[in-house]
């Protein structure tokens, strides 16, 4: 896409190189308008120059193997920090000291308390803070919350649930512990990685959850130390944002079997109004039904090649100072989300305080079951 112009483009730089930056997101930042992806940074030697020489046209993106030296670039503007959720605080410290503004990958942190920290570093150092929650801006999303804010299902929401039996999509999961099994990288199970959109979706279209009661357990999977089931329900509470409003008393009800192979592998999120219910099933059917059930709408979305490309260009407009999006997600929402998880994971790990990775056992895995 073309630049506006040379004057008005942020300089973006990448810190971590996997597998999101080989299509999900990596060429958004060469791709957006008025955005250029001029640096990248990978530890692995020569990982870095590689990347910026075969996967950024143009010849003048440069790659870096020490994350000082890659802050130093010059004209840098902001940063994707697109690492393992274990190493964000550490990284994020950095680019916040440098004076650089953040889109960070999520999770944010491995808990609500490492996001709060991260949160409150680029507060603090007045900077901007993005969380990569893409969801928001999907045509699909944008057409739900349409939907709702027009009536479709009535004008009051009053149950939502959702469940996910499957992987849900999760990449490189190979290897005797992939890292997103591996707490101490990833925060927790699949829940982390996979759930977390779900229910920053759920914020941002129906409000933020209140009266949080969850559990996980470890039910199909001896070799994995993490959950993979979690089950929580909830109540709404007051949130301005919301594409309608939500009755007194509005429930939730959030399941995720990551590893059953009793069942197909299924994903549907309902939200259920006054007048009728709406269904996201997969990742591109919504389909709208009135009060006896009658099916009243299906609408089919198309995936689109870089999936978080639409939340990148949103996040380098308002870098640019240009008009201000619903779309955008910050720290705070971040948290949100966080807390929801860390409530129904709190049991398994006996709390979910920064550290709380590094002990020998958690009271819903105790340390004689993994031998």
């Amino acid at each position: 896409m073309s630049k506006l112009n040379d004057t008005n483009t942020i300089n973006w730089g990448i810190v971590g190189l996997g597998d999101v930056c080989q299509k999900k997101s990596g060429p958004a930042f060469y791709k957006c308008e008025g955005s250029d992806l001029a640096a990248v940074m990978r530890r692995t030697p020569g990982k870095a120059k590689e990347y910026a020489a075969k996967q950024v046209p143009g010849g003048k993106c440069v790659g870096y193997e020490d994350i000082d030296e890659f802050l130093k670039h010059p004209g840098l503007d902001a940063v994707y920090v697109s690492t393992r959720p274990g190493t964000h605080l550490e990284i994020c410290k950095k680019v916040a000291k440098a004076g650089k503004a953040c889109y960070v990958e999520k999770p944010v942190g491995r808990c609500a308390e490492e996001a709060e920290e991260i949160n409150k570093v680029f507060k603090d150092a007045g900077l901007k803070l993005y969380t990569a929650y893409i969801s928001r801006a999907y045509d699909r999303t944008q057409k739900v919350r349409t939907l709702l804010s027009e009536g479709a299902i009535g004008d009051t929401i009053s149950n939502v649930s959702y469940t996910l039996v499957g992987s849900g999509g999760a990449r490189d999961m190979t290897g005797d512990l992939p890292w997103r099994l591996d707490a101490e990288q990833s925060g927790g199970g699949l829940i982390m990685d996979v759930g977390c959109h779900v229910l920053d979706r759920i914020d941002y279209i129906c409000g933020p959850l209140t009266n949080i009661r969850g559990r996980a357990e470890n039910k199909h999977s001896p070799l994995v130390p993490v959950e993979d089931f979690v089950h929580l329900t909830a109540e709404f509470g007051e949130g301005t944002w919301a594409a309608l409003s939500t009755d007194k008393g509005a429930t939730v009800e959030c399941t995720w079997d990551f590893a059953s192979e009793e069942q197909t592998p299924f994903e549907e999120l309902q939200i259920v109004g006054s007048k009728g219910s709406l269904k996201m099933a997969g990742f591109g059917v919504v389909k709208v039904y009135n009060e006896k059930g009658e099916l009243q709408q299906e609408l089919t979305f198309d995936m689109p090649e870089h999936t978080a490309q639409a939340l990148i260009q949103t996040v380098t407009n308002d870098l640019r100072g240009m008009e201000k999006s619903s779309i955008l997600s910050y720290g705070d929402n971040a948290i949100r989300t966080q807390r929801v998880i860390d409530t129904a994971l709190n049991s398994y790990y006996g709390g979910r305080e920064s550290g709380y990775w590094a002990r020998e056992t958690w009271p819903g895995r105790p340390l004689q079951s993994t031998a």
